[in-house]
């Protein structure tokens, strides 16, 4: 018999876990497919902790100014400083116990220009390189095709040389969100924790869920992930049915369903880790495309994004979130003029820097467009010429005096440091070296931020401010405390992280 059940394996999952475990339950993690991870193994597996202890000189105060500067009404304060006064302790237990090397990732907050801020690197941590045995590995899943074993700091800070990573594949060095998942996985072993995978739960029972016709009895933690691949789910909450989903297949809303069954509450329904996709060619021996996140391209010099109508409408180098976000703008004509959207970058761009899985050295694939001049581009991609030969000219004009009078480019600490920190301006250059090139850019996320409310210590709250007995939730399967903001590179993993060690410490001292 299990003391606690916990439903999912991702970041959120098996912290759950781990905690439940050492606080001497014996642990049951059940996950639906067949491989463990979830969204987090296809992550940079970074986290954002405010005062953690890679960071000197910060403190929590500053944290929370900052978030309270991103509160738009829509956070749950109690939940927010649990957040800010467990976080860097939970960081400081899971390097401990796991063996993880976190280091700091050279980048900013992402609203470095608000009070309580870091205009400076700190807050944001990643695991290091880990060699791990093929055994683990083979639980774990893999990350998209073309996506090479390097750190979120090497990759926006410069290449690593191919014999390197071709070493790191052979040696199973693992980066991002598989490192991040195989310490998580080995410490849950190594305490003692049974790991069922293609082990899907759908319903609760009273002491239990039920795996089919089987029951699991224990309390229960939900770490099931977001339910953005549930159309149904999906019609029903978001604002538009994103088609770029880059997360793990099984958020197809488990979690919510059954906390929905039980009578949560519910918070945060209608937003998500919003981002800007492309689609690429699927893995190998797959015929399905799939998407892969904008992250630094947008930022770097001799690019923008336009509309439908070929015109600017964003900073391009602000985090993928609030990017994200602005493909979702509303036209009177009953259409999403941003979605899909175009990344135009010039051959300068292309011969420097990596656009998702296409290296400057890789031919021109099908997916990417290009032309001898923008106006002929314009016609290839199907937007107005002279819009877009304007607002190329417009852009280039005032990149030419290192400044974007539209909308600030280059201004914000955040944009400059996903830049290119060897370019004479980090993000700014005008697009002037034929050929130029378009890839179409989606309405894409990485996971929903709806799902049960939860006390500070994780425990799911009923629709009449009961708790519901026996239920916990964290990670994308609960609400996010943080509401509509993203503070920080890594927030949604600390938000797991920290929220599944109390869920799951709670789950198996609650009496």
């Amino acid at each position: 018999m299990s003391d606690v059940v916990v439903a999912g394996s991702g970041a959120a999952g098996l912290s759950a876990a781990i905690a439940a475990a050492e606080a001497g339950a014996r642990v049951t993690v059940l996950e639906a497919t067949s491989l463990v991870g979830g969204t987090t193994a296809l992550s940079s597996g970074a986290m954002w902790v405010p005062a953690n202890h890679r960071h000197a000189g910060d403190d929590i105060r500053a944290g929370r100014r900052y978030l309270e500067a991103l509160d738009l009404g829509d956070t749950s304060a109690a939940a927010r400083d649990r957040f800010l006064d467990e976080a860097p302790r939970v960081t400081k237990w899971l390097e401990d116990v796991t063996g993880l090397d976190l280091s700091v990732v050279p980048l900013p907050d992402t609203h470095a220009e608000l009070p309580g801020a870091a205009a400076t690197p700190g807050r944001t941590l990643e695991p290091g390189r880990r060699t791990v045995p093929a055994p683990i590995i083979a639980m774990v899943r893999p990350t998209p095709a073309g996506r090479p074993p390097m750190t979120l700091a090497e990759l926006l800070t410069g290449g690593v040389p191919a014999a390197e990573l071709e070493r790191r594949r052979v040696d199973g060095v693992l980066t991002g969100g598989r490192a991040l998942i195989t310490a998580l996985l080995t410490a849950a072993l190594d305490a003692g924790v049974e790991i069922r995978t293609s082990a899907r739960a759908t319903r609760l029972r009273t002491g239990g869920v039920m795996v089919g016709d089987e029951l699991i009895p224990g309390r229960i933690v939900l770490a099931t992930g977001g339910f953005e691949r549930d159309p149904e789910l999906s019609a029903a909450f978001l604002p538009l049915r994103p088609d770029g989903l880059i997360g793990a297949p099984g958020a197809r809303g488990d979690g919510l369903r059954m906390a929905m069954a039980a009578g949560a509450r519910l918070g945060s329904m209608a937003d998500a880790w919003w981002c800007p996709t492309i689609k690429v060619p699927g893995v190998p021996g797959s015929d399905q495309p799939h998407h892969r996140i904008l992250l630094a391209e947008r930022a770097r010099p001799g690019a923008v994004m336009v509309d439908q109508d070929g015109r600017r409408f964003t900073d391009e180098s602000q985090n993928y979130c609030d990017v994200g976000r602005t493909l979702h703008a509303f036209d009177a004509g009953f259409c999403f003029p941003r979605n899909p959207s175009w990344l135009i970058f010039d051959a300068e761009h292309r011969a420097r820097y990596p656009v998702g899985p296409l290296r400057p050295t890789d031919p021109n694939p099908p997916w990417l467009h290009h032309a001898a001049t923008i106006g002929e581009l314009a016609h290839v991609i199907d937007v107005p010429e002279k819009s877009l030969t304007a607002t190329v000219q417009t852009f280039n004009e005032g990149a030419g005096r290192g400044a974007d009078p539209a909308f600030g480019r280059g201004t914000r600490a955040f944009g400059r440091a996903t830049g290119d920190p060897q370019a004479p301006h980090p993000t700014l250059r005008g697009l002037t070296e034929p050929p130029y090139f378009a890839v179409a850019v989606h309405a894409g996320l990485g996971g929903t931020k709806g799902g049960p409310r939860t006390d500070p210590d994780g425990r799911v709250q009923h629709v009449l401010d009961a708790t519901v007995p026996g239920l916990y939730a964290a990670g994308n399967a609960a609400a996010s405390p943080f509401g509509l903001a993203y503070p920080g590179m890594g927030a949604t993993i600390s938000l797991a992280l920290t929220f599944g060690t109390l869920a799951g410490r709670a789950a198996a001292t609650d009496r």
